[in-house]
């Protein structure tokens, strides 16, 4: 397969229509909560297309549209948590992207629900009181957030998790997070392209679904900045768990 062409992603109109929807629902979480765009587009998209595919696109947007909230973010970002954050990544995501590319279509999908299921149980708990974690454990939450990443494009549970447990202020820790998985991101692509995971199709899909997270990105900040205070968790909850049930339901039907 050369160039990049939109017969190359041999999609039917159905299944378009539910990657453009998961790729938009997807993009307004993440603008509204500042994580949670993996763990919907993936799971959702993935009821279309293959999982691996999926996984490889959204790496692509992810890159593509976070370098820019990079920018907008570092400021009030953690910039040293991001930093032990990064370091244990670049060692979990090897092990990731293997996991991604020896893995069946039916059982990534199984899997990819039970991830968004953990990241609701993780992110869905009182806040404890503010302290600084011992290197060990943000390097260790790093690379258990590279592995997650390589298999599934989800750094967020664990990185989130880690900034419920460690940073009490909502702004901080929705920037460290719009700031933290562009960069793993850039990591993790040149690792799934020489896996043979980023063809044309899966580079085509997330070029093209840029526009639509900048949309949707604007929406859910917009969202975030009227509701954000009163009901961010509640809002993050419904929407999680909308995803793994969507991606478990298919992962049981190929699986039955």
């Amino acid at each position: 397969m050369t160039g990049l062409d939109l017969a190359a992603l041999d999609l039917t109109w159905q299944a378009w229509t539910i990657a453009i929807l998961a790729i938009l629902f997807a993009a307004v979480l993440r603008g509204f909560t500042g994580f949670g765009f993996a763990l919907a587009a993936v799971p959702l998209a993935s009821i279309a297309l293959p999982p691996s595919q999926t996984v490889a696109a959204v790496l692509v947007m992810q890159l593509g549209i976070g370098l820019r909230d990079c920018i907008a973010e570092w400021r009030q970002a953690d910039k040293p948590g991001i930093a032990k954050l990064t370091l244990g990544a670049l060692l979990g995501l090897p092990l990731g992207v293997a996991a991604l590319a020896h893995t069946p279509a039916p059982v990534a999908r199984a899997v990819l629900g039970v991830l968004v299921l953990l990241a609701v149980a993780l992110t869905w708990k009182p806040r404890p009181a503010q302290h600084r974690p011992a290197a060990a454990i943000t390097l260790g939450t790093g690379f258990v957030s590279g592995v997650f990443h390589g298999l599934a494009a989800m750094a967020g549970p664990p990185a989130v998790a880690y900034y419920l447990a460690f940073e009490q202020r909502l702004p901080v820790m929705r920037s460290s997070l719009m700031v933290y998985f562009p960069i793993v991101s850039l990591l993790g692509l040149p690792m799934v392209a020489s896996a043979g995971l980023l063809d044309a199709p899966a580079l085509l899909l997330g070029l093209l679904g840029m526009p639509l997270m900048v949309v949707g990105g604007w929406i859910g900040a917009r969202g975030f900045l009227r509701f954000g205070a009163r009901s961010y968790r509640l809002l993050t909850l419904a929407a999680l768990l909308f995803t793994a049930a969507a991606s478990l339901a298919r992962a049981a039907a190929d699986l039955l």
